[in-house]
């Protein structure tokens, strides 16, 4: 019932992130888990280092370079002259929008790996727009607006309106990661869409979770909507939901809002605004893991912690 998306990975495992996908996770119901249309124009993988559209009068832009700016339609994404492969994202996921503000991204591109950020609507490099996620079942990725966060606990940057950042990888000076979704409310929402609460995405319509948070749950739970699973590498965990650090407190008591940022890149703080999961909040030492969910161990390895993770 939502797009599977990979995100940041923890435990040896995947810990689903945004409409999580870790390794064999949920179908993009409604169509969405194939967005229709190109990937940039062949070869624009191989750029570095500099801006590909600072071309000579006679030579067409390589990129639309609109990733990230808020769109109302197609047109908003591009200009004539330019390649016209950007595409505003309530019209690739439709009938859903996901994106809680609509913007420009690009329909497929090319991940390198999941370590390792792959920019994209401009040269691979961090000064371009977008960052290559992996997308469904069939290897390629959605070119999706970048975001950062620093290491000293400050605001999550780069989303529009209400979009939130979510992390994708702290191997470098700054944080890195991508925009998505964002809704707490129906009110977050496009005219039209409401609000999956559980999940932080803008649909056509919205399926109540049949699972309690904190009750087992496997991929399948996440596939079929039974509950937003936060799972690790056996693809078993326990049901939890979408928050924002420092936003509004959707958690359950007993219960922290996770961003997923690992203490030994540095984060000895959460960033606010970044996207988040609901996790079992623990007490470590010698009890350490005594109320956690089957399957979890009670590990202070993210910056929000001590919490449970599978």
């Amino acid at each position: 019932m939502v797009a599977a998306l990979v995100a940041a990975g923890a435990c040896g495992g995947s810990v689903t992130a945004g409409p999580g996908d870790g390794g064999g996770g949920a179908d993009g119901g409604g169509g969405a888990d194939a967005p229709t249309g190109v990937d940039s124009p062949a070869g624009n993988d191989a750029f570095t280092g500099i801006d590909a559209n600072a071309r000579d009068s006679t030579q067409a832009p390589l990129y639309d370079g609109t990733t990230g700016k808020t769109c109302a339609s197609d047109a908003d994404c591009t200009a004539p002259g330019y390649p016209g492969v950007a595409r505003c994202s309530s019209t690739v996921f439709a009938p859903e929008s996901y994106f809680a503000t609509p913007v420009c991204i690009l329909p497929s591109c090319s991940p390198v790996s999941g370590t390792t950020p792959h920019y994209c609507d401009g040269p691979d490099y961090p000064s371009s727009p977008g960052i290559c996620m992996p997308y469904g079942a069939g290897g390629g990725g959605v070119c999706l607006p970048k975001c950062t966060f620093d290491k000293a606990g400050g605001p999550a940057t780069g989303c529009q309106g209400k979009d939130v950042c979510f992390v994708d990888t702290q191997a470098t000076s700054e944080g890195v990661g991508y925009c998505w979704g964002g809704c707490t409310q129906d009110g977050d929402c496009p005219t039209g869409q409401k609000c999956q609460v559980d999940q932080g995405l803008c649909m056509e319509g919205t399926v109540p979770p049949t699972k309690p948070f904190g009750a087992a749950c496997t991929t399948a739970d996440l596939n079929d909507g039974a509950c937003y699973c936060l799972y690790g590498a056996a693809s078993t965990g326990y049901c939890s939901s979408f928050c924002v650090v420092g936003g509004p407190n959707t958690c359950p008591t007993g219960s922290i809002c996770d961003g997923l940022e690992y203490r030994q890149d540095g984060y000895s703080m959460s960033n606010a605004g970044l996207g988040g999961f609901c996790t079992v909040a623990c007490t470590a030492g010698s009890e350490a893991g005594a109320a956690c969910p089957t399957g979890t161990s009670c590990t202070d390895i993210f910056a929000s912690g001590p919490d449970c993770i599978p």
